[in-house]
């Protein structure tokens, strides 16, 4: 797992959690996540499936293939994930060289 990005490990951490799945077909699938694999396949449980035309139904449980996802609606509650606490560091930490590197280069000029 050491190889994947970050909204995969994102994935991987709403193991256990309601999601929300658009199909590039217009479908859309909410559920309890059972699983998911590094292609985003994905396995869902007690789905509600919403038809392009908007009819409803309800299924035990439903495999999504991945490459078939237009995009995936994660709770809320992943915004404490430790792994997007990690991304958000690295990324003020990038800000703070930027800002840091700006500041210098205004001294070189002597503006």
């Amino acid at each position: 797992m050491s190889n994947i990005g970050v909204p995969i490990k994102l994935l991987h951490e709403a193991e256990g959690m309601k999601v929300t799945a658009e199909m590039k077909n217009g479908e859309i699938y909410r559920g309890l996540l059972l699983s998911a694999e590094d292609t985003m396949n994905m396995t869902l449980s007690d789905v509600l499936r919403t038809a392009r035309n908007g009819q409803v139904s309800k299924l035990p449980s439903v495999y999504l293939r991945g490459s078939s996802i237009r995009f995936i609606a994660l709770p809320d509650l992943l915004k404490n994930a430790p792994v997007f606490q990690k991304v958000t560091s690295m990324k003020r930490k990038m800000e703070q060289d930027q800002k840091m590197r700006q500041q210098g280069n205004k001294r070189k000029r002597g503006d």
